[in-house]
């Protein structure tokens, strides 16, 4: 069914062609427009739900060179003006509004700005297995709550015609395989008939269940999305249906009276379900101090440890996104709810804290926001339960609750706060604090800020007046905190990012300290203005001494350590006694659970609660590290752990043992210090796990009965290693290296060398090279592994020459490549700047710096990751030399916050041209990026080489390193705010390297900002925009390659080391996996995983070195990563039958596609160089070449400069990737 309608909205803007839907409700409008392209909008209602995806064809009036969409795949393009977009698989169901969709179209006019729209609903796909395959239990209801990329959140619902009184078993059953499946609710025991069904068993807590069976999950696939028919062991059964339903919001329009909702799903077959009649309903009910104004709460049903409830929320102020906090008046173990995420909750299991759904985030004035939820309880009282929705107003105190059959509305008291002041010169203007409430060693506080100024961003400094040892806080995230722990760095979280004037900021949190006195606290909000100096500490509101339940009675526990830090918690009872009880905390001192634990590592139980308990471990440092893992050993069972301080990166499958790493803040460790973590373990076993021991990594170990508070450290013998230092005033050193061999003169050690010049000649290869000194000690050198197959540290080294090879201008008197001299010492002139300097990109000399900037980070990060290795090769101080020469430069290409030089050179102009740099008299144009003419992919490169260069950086200069990052951070800014494609605006890259997008490289330089702010103990939003760039451009999808060109993988290796998000995790093993052997990328008979005839030793190196930086955060592929990595770098270096590095190793490359080496050492050089046979004059030690032929074949010809091609970010991946491998020797992992 098509009908096709027209309207011209105007003559310059977007024509749109309808074929699905009425012409009378189109909607359409042309968002911006510039020279050479425009922003346009398609609004496509819809008549009919989609449930199993789009095709959407985009026809313009004249050729359009680029589209750019984030929210479809672009499917096929027919002469640059008929673009066929398809659904991404996040988005592939519609059940009611407009499929509305933003693009970019470049064109090369201003004309053009025409286009019409077809919407094609795409055929259900043809599952697997159908539903006659199956049966299900009668009665039977599905809801497909949520969807995104492979995976599939939904809830099933059956009916019990007899209450299940000792257990129950669920066949979840599938039309398409399923991968793997999570269970919120229920014991998951694996998959049967190969993915098509998984049996689900009950967890302890709910085997008796009486009316109905609700079971919610995620499973994730890689083909259709599954259908599902549930089926219920030992129940009655019908036929299965086909009819897959999406659950809609609990959002309702004003009434008189709140109505219930019901969510749209299917129900199956005769049903004995009954809805049970309202109960209980309260006036605005506030368990704690306040909640929200005109709320109010209905048990809906319950039944054995568990109750069914509802709450209501009347919405007086609108809003795009909300957070929301359950709060019980006693713990719950467990609740489901259908219409909000659950992000987090406390420890005590009290407070649940809620956010909005990608559908429901938007709440006006006169709506009422209504939700049902079931709470699971293991405790002897039933939970009731308030409600505080953020941005509404609040009302307190607590009230009684009342039985009632209908909503009464009352308003409440206001809550009251508290003066302002500041702790320090200055803190944000009219902020106050409150104190809520105190226990031993413990402050409960909230803060309010008035916001004057509007953001879509903002960091916050929480200062304390004394020392604070943890924080908990749910509505900002908590990057870091200083030394003396008196201040705790936060920015927003990410649906409270935007603030406007008139709003305030409230948030509450829980502050732990040990010392005596009980901290006070102001609060400093980014982009607020400041009042100061000389204003006293805040005054704060006291609360009342206890809070009164119902019944007018409280029940206090304390739990006592055997230290001097008490912990005390205030639950409610509707007991009319009061009970204390007081629990001495455990000690640890008879040694080791298993063979092994830290020496001198002790343990104890903070907090001991019904199903749960807090924890602690201390564990003395002897040996630093610049990053850990701890192995956290129970002597049984724990179902989960929680923990701010660490990553909990994996655990056993008895869930016995959970394995932890440092996040990206701790990873430090110094002699001296002690190691102390805090964590949340969650059991359902009847015994609790208070018995733990704790394994710190490259700490000594004691065992075997001996006592962890008993034993006598031996000394270790850590093998020292010393840098090397590039200066001015060297003392010149030969490298002798001879045809086929690396510079070694015996296997395994390094060549011995004299002071003193040498010059080697191997047939027609003259090369004079002056080496620096290991160190300014004489005989030095670098740190060799018995059994290590080739000598990386001379790799390393002669990786480094290659990049001193390809310096454009002039040259320092360090420079060790001697056949190469000062040249285009004028680059900029044309426009009066100064752009000496750079890399020449390959063996030609334009300096691109799209892949000059690439180059750069990837040889950063590889410094940060392996900077062991560089040390040890005593290669540390030559490499901080390689890079400064990049960022250097791009510092001077950055010449106004919104202006960046990314080019110097034409690319045609120069190619013509054969010879040695030196000798060049062409023009050399620079090309500027402004906001007329924007360029976010170069841009933002640049910042991540500038931001990642400063860690690099930051223990030798800082100063030099808050340079590059201050650079970075305004570089960023400008390739965020003013979005283009490069090649658009400097259009002579286009044809030697056009950029495919922008949106990896926005989030590639967030996150490497976000990481170098981190590093100097800076906390910034750069982290959530990256998250928000990940989602809008789509960068969780497959990479084809991480090069150039797709930052992809790079994202979300950095993404998930510094979350642990489990998303981000599962991402990077997406992109990684596939060139693993057995994967979808070919490999050479010999070995070379074959991703593409040019470069494919830059793809294969490249992937190497993001698989050894993955080894390192997922612990369970870091062989299978290791042993991909040593595979590919051993080929290039000798594995694959020769050397593909110019100047090592065995037969190595000797004619690269080079023009500055192809010249003699004097005399003229033009293309009859090019055309000359045998080997380059001048050895271009280091250089990888582009590889061979998907047989391993190589043909050693400088003119086929696709096998024989040099380039910068060719050895970028490589050098880091070979830095990697021998740290692994040097670790002693030789597996």
């Amino acid at each position: 069914m098509k009908f096709v309608t027209s309207q011209i909205i105007n003559a310059s803007i977007l024509w749109l062609c309808l074929v699905i839907g009425q012409s009378n409700a189109l909607q359409s409008t042309v968002v911006d427009t510039w020279n050479g392209g425009f922003k346009g909008r398609f609004d496509i209602p819809l008549s009919e739900s989609i449930s199993n995806g789009w095709r959407v064809t985009l026809s313009f009036s004249q050729q359009v060179t680029n589209l750019q969409i984030s929210n479809a795949d672009i499917v096929s393009n027919n002469n640059n003006r008929i673009y066929v977009l398809e659904n991404k698989s996040y988005n592939s169901i519609f059940t009611r509004g407009s499929l509305k969709m933003d693009f970019i179209a470049n064109t090369n006019g201003n004309a053009g700005r025409r286009a019409s729209v077809e919407l094609e609903v795409l055929p259900p796909p043809t599952p697997e297995r159908g539903p006659d395959e199956y049966q299900c239990t009668c009665g039977y209801r599905v809801d497909y709550i949520d969807s995104w990329t492979g995976h599939l959140k939904a809830r099933v619902t059956i009916p019990l015609s007899t209450p299940a009184t000792s257990g129950w078993t669920l066949f979840l059953q599938f039309s398409d395989p399923v991968s793997s499946m999570q269970v919120f609710n229920g014991d998951n025991r694996g998959t049967r008939d190969n993915g098509f069904i998984y049996k689900v068993k009950n967890l302890q807590h709910n085997a008796y269940v009486t009316d109905q069976l609700v079971q919610e999950f995620i499973v994730t696939f890689t083909g259709l999305q599954p259908i599902i028919y549930p089926q219920l062991k030992d129940s009655t059964s019908c036929n299965c249906t086909d009819v897959m339903t999406t659950s809609v919001p609990a959002t309702k329009a004003s009434t008189t009276q709140a109505s219930q909702t019901t969510l749209q799903g299917s129900t199956h077959g005769p049903t004995s379900l009954t809805t049970q009649a309202t109960e209980r309903m309260a006036q605005t009910v506030c368990l704690v101090s306040s909640c929200t104004c005109g709320s109010s709460i209905t048990v809906k049903g319950r039944w054995s440890d568990n109750v069914k409830g509802e709450f209501s929320i009347p919405i007086t102020t609108a809003t795009n996104s909300w957070n929301l906090e359950l709060r019980f008046s006693v713990p719950v173990d467990n609740i489901q709810i259908w219409n909000a995420g659950e992000v987090s909750k406390s420890k005590d299991q009290t407070t649940y804290y809620l956010v909005n759904l990608n559908n429901n985030g938007n709440l006006s004035p006169g709506q009422i926001l209504t939700m049902e939820f079931i709470a699971t309880y293991s405790g002897t009282e039933e939970p009731v339960w308030d409600v505080k929705l953020s941005g509404q107003p609040v009302c307190g105190e607590p009230l009684a609750i009342t039985t009632q059959q209908s909503a009464v509305t009352t308003q409440g008291t206001p809550l009251q706060t508290a003066g302002s002041g500041c702790l320090e010169s200055i803190c944000t203007c009219g902020s106050n604090v409150t104190v809520l409430d105190r226990w031993s060693g413990n402050v409960r506080g909230e803060f309010n800020i008035p916001i004057t100024t509007e953001t879509n961003s903002w960091n916050l400094e929480l200062r304390f007046s004394a020392p604070v040892d943890d924080i908990q806080i749910w509505d900002a995230v908590e990057v870091s905190s200083s030394a003396d722990q008196t201040t705790y760095y936060l920015v927003n979280a990410q649906y409270n990012s935007n603030l406007s004037p008139g709003q305030t900021l409230a948030m509450e949190f829980i502050a732990t300290y040990s010392g005596a006195q009980e901290p006070v606290w102001d609060a400093r909000l980014s982009g607020q203005p400041v009042c100061g100096p000389g204003q006293p500490a805040p005054q704060t509101t006291q609360p009342s001494p206890t809070t009164q339940s119902a019944s007018n009675t409280q029940s206090t526990v304390t739990t006592q350590s055997s230290t001097t830090t008490q912990s005390v918690a205030t639950t409610q009872s509707s007991t009319t006694t009061q009970s204390t009880t007081q629990q001495a905390t455990t000690q640890i001192a008879s040694g080791c659970l298993v063979n092994t634990c830290t020496c001198g590592s002790s343990i104890s139980v903070v907090t001991s609660l019904s199903g749960s308990l807090i924890g602690e471990f201390i564990i003395p440092v002897t040996t630093a590290t610049t990053s850990w893992d701890v192995k956290l050993k129970f002597s049984v069972p724990v179902d989960d752990i929680q923990m701010s301080h660490a990553v909990v990166v994996s655990n056993s499958d008895d869930k016995k043992t959970y394995y932890l790493r440092n996040r990206y803040d701790n990873g430090n460790l110094s002699p001296g210090q002690t190691l102390r973590l805090r964590f949340v373990a969650l059991y359902s076993g009847a015994e609790e796990p208070s018995v733990y021991d704790a394994e710190l990594s490259d700490q000594p170990l004691c065992g075997d009965g001996q006592s962890t508070e008993q034993v006598t450290q031996s000394a270790t013998t850590a093998k020292q290693i010393t840098s090397s230092k590039p200066s001015a005033t060297t003392t010149d050193q030969p490298a002798t290296t001879t045809k086929g061999q690396s510079a070694t003169t015996t296997a395994g050690q390094p060549a011995t060398t004299t002071p003193g010049q040498s010059e080697t000649t191997t047939g027609q290869q003259t090369a004079t090279i002056k080496v620096q000194p290991a160190t300014t000690t004489q005989g030095t050198e670098p740190v060799t592994v018995p059994g290590m197959p080739y000598p990386y540290y001379e790799v390393l080294e002669k990786s480094i020459l290659f990049y001193e090879a390809q310096r454009s201008g002039t040259l320092p008197s360090s420079q060790r490549v001697t056949w190469r001299h000062n040249s285009f010492e004028n680059d900029g002139n044309d426009n009066g700047v100064d752009l000496n300097g750079g890399w020449f990109d390959a063996g030609d000399y334009v300096k691109f710096g799209l892949p000059m900037a690439q180059s750069a980070t990837v040889l950063a990060w590889g410094a940060i990751e392996f900077k062991d290795a560089y040390i040890a090769a005593q290669q540390w101080d030559w490499m901080l030399d390689c890079l400064k020469w990049a960022t250097d430069y791009f510092l001077k290409c950055h010449t106004g916050p919104n202006e960046f030089y990314g080019q110097v050179g034409d690319g045609g102009a120069d190619h013509a041209f054969w010879g040695r740099p030196e000798d060049y008299t062409g023009y050399r144009p620079s090309f500027k990026l402004d906001i007329n003419n924007p360029g976010s992919d170069v841009a933002g490169e640049t910042a991540a080489a500038l931001a990642a260069a400063s860690i690099v950086f930051r223990d030798s200069d800082a100063t030099y390193a808050d340079a590059l990052l201050d650079s970075a951070a305004e570089l960023y800014a400008f390739a965020n705010n003013y979005r283009g494609i490069y090649h658009n605006s400097i259009t002579n890259a286009g044809s030697y390297y056009a950029s495919s997008g922008y949106g990896d490289e926005l989030a590639w330089a967030a996150v490497w900002i976000y990481r170098a702010n981190a590093a100097k103990g800076v906390a910034t939003n750069h982290l959530i925009e990256a998250k928000n760039h990940y989602q809008t451009f789509n960068l969780q999808t497959e990479p084809w390659a991480f090069s150039w060109d797709d930052k992809k993988a790079g994202v979300q290796l950095l993404l998930y080391m510094i979350t642990g998000e489990s998303q981000y995790q599962t991402a990077i093993q997406n992109a990684i996996n596939p060139w693993l052997p057995g994967g979808s990328v070919p490999y050479t008979p010999r070995g070379l995983a074959y991703r593409d005839q040019w470069g494919v030793n830059r793809y294969s190196a490249n992937m190497a070195f993001l698989s050894l930086v993955a080894a390192e955060h997922i612990p369970s592929k870091a062989t299978d990563y290791h042993n991909f990595a040593k595979s590919q770098i051993n080929y290039m270096l000798g594995d694959g039958g020769r050397s593909y590095v110019v100047g090592f190793g065995n037969n190595p490359p000797t004619e690269p596609h080079h023009r500055s080496s192809s010249c003699p050492t004097s005399g003229t050089c033009n293309w009859n160089d090019f055309n000359a046979a045998g080997p380059n004059p001048q050895i271009l030690y280091g250089a990888l070449v582009g590889g061979p032929n998907n047989n391993d074949g190589f043909t050693n010809d400088r003119t086929d400069y696709i096998y024989n091609e040099i380039t910068t970010d060719y050895n970028a991946g490589f050098q880091s990737a070979v830095a990697g491998i021998y740290e692994l020797y040097l670790t002693g992992d030789t597996s």
